[in-house]
């Protein structure tokens, strides 16, 4: 074996073509040699790169040929002709995570252009020591998003802690947050660091960070400014080094109109917000998340079924489709899953005879499933929205975007 093949290599070209690459990854990657070598970089990467001279290390996953993702630390080096003149890069994985993330991530499938927009956003701000406030409705993966930023930046080798704010009352707010030394109360037989020590280096997560009472807002907003804090019982300050990121499913505009959010809290924990659009709003992408799911399972799906779930507002969003498929799975003996199969809590089987079926060319097409319902609907823009389970807003931006004649 040669070092490539030792140090996990790959060379790419000034345009970030891939000029060689270590064997030991191209068959952890599942290609042929022949698959990668002359390929732009971004065929085994989940994230874009326009250039890498200015860069020195990155976070990214490595894309395996059948869509897996790893984890994995890239350090990069320049490589120079006789005359001194950047010709191309050495990149150098580090190393990398067996457990494979995609169910992690599977609420970033996405085709939909917020979405897209979205994760280029979090990505910019990855790479920056900023703290970063997330929020949208319950299951659609603020804390998925929370740990993709953070696996993402500099702190990923570090760890990550998450909080759930809502299940902290405010009697036990600063032991778990901040620690406490032996003796510091009844009970308290040895010392115990607190959340934000365990994180120092890394990334401190608040979950539901707006359910938070008055009180420990308070205390966490001192904590916030100054990066210090004290264990319960001790008499010295200590000092660390972590990012914070939030999220909430509240709205803390109108929570602070109220007054039950401090102004100067959500000010510092709010440099950068990024609101997660409902499933709702992204239907192209359940086929996608759908598909994920099952394939996992060894399950497929019928055009009908699909058409049904897709049909679906799914308030619970991600997390809420993705029980349900759960349940469908266990009850459903064949690798098909079909209409019959989905639970009659959500499932309705006396159709009306307007309900839309599309092929499967046009199903995973939100074009053309645009065009078909307002075929079917003679034009009726409300009826249209209506068998294509969107509201009648939705409808009519999509058809701008698409540039549909009426």
């Amino acid at each position: 074996m040669n070092f490539i093949d030792e140090l996990n290599l790959i060379v790419v070209d000034t345009e970030l073509n891939i000029r060689r690459i270590s064997q030991t990854l191209v068959e952890l990657l599942n290609y042929q040699n022949y698959e990668v070598v002359g390929e732009k970089l971004d065929k085994i990467l989940d994230k874009p790169l326009k250039d890498l001279n200015d860069v020195s290390s990155f976070v990214a996953f490595l894309k395996t040929k059948n869509g897996n993702l790893y984890k994995g630390y890239f350090k990069v080096d320049k490589l120079y002709d006789y005359y001194n003149q950047v010709r191309g890069y050495l990149i150098q994985f580090m190393e990398f995570n067996e457990v494979e993330l995609n169910d992690d991530f599977i609420v970033f499938n996405t085709q939909n252009i917020k979405m897209k927009k979205l994760l280029e956003r979090a990505s910019l701000v990855a790479q920056h020591d900023v703290s970063v406030l997330i929020s949208g409705e319950t299951g659609t993966g603020k804390s998925k998003l929370a740990k993709w930023i953070h696996i993402n930046s500099k702190r990923s080798r570090n760890k990550f802690v998450s909080v759930n704010c809502s299940a902290i009352p405010d009697t036990l707010f600063e032991s778990e947050f901040f620690g406490y030394e032996k003796g510091a109360f009844t009970g308290a037989v040895s010392s115990k660091p607190g959340k934000v020590e365990i994180a120092d280096g890394g990334t401190l997560f608040l979950d539901e960070v707006g359910d938070l009472s008055l009180t420990s807002q308070a205390k966490l907003l001192v904590f916030v400014d100054t990066k210090e804090f004290e264990r319960l019982g001790a008499n010295k300050a200590k000092k660390v080094d972590v990012r914070i990121i939030s999220a909430t499913n509240k709205d803390l505009i109108k929570e602070m109109e109220k007054g039950n959010f401090r102004n100067d809290l959500f000010y510092r924990i709010c440099a950068v917000k990024i609101e997660i659009p409902p499933l709702r709003e992204r239907k192209e992408d359940i086929p996608l998340i759908v598909n994920s799911i099952l394939s996992k399972k060894g399950k497929r799906i019928t055009t009908r079924a699909m058409q049904y779930i897709i049909s679906k507002d799914w308030y619970g969003n991600v997390r809420e489709l993705r029980a349900f498929l759960d349940a469908v799975c266990i009850f459903c003996n064949s690798d098909f899953i079909d209409l019959e199969d989905l639970s009659n809590e959500y499932v309705n089987f006396n159709h009306e005879k307007d309900d839309i079926e599309f092929s499967e060319e046009v199903l995973f097409n939100e074009q053309k499933r645009i065009i078909e319902a307002l075929k079917r609907a003679n034009g009726n823009k409300n009826k249209a929205a209506k068998l294509l389970g969107i509201s009648r807003v939705t409808l009519w931006r999509k058809i701008k975007q698409y540039n549909i004649e009426l």
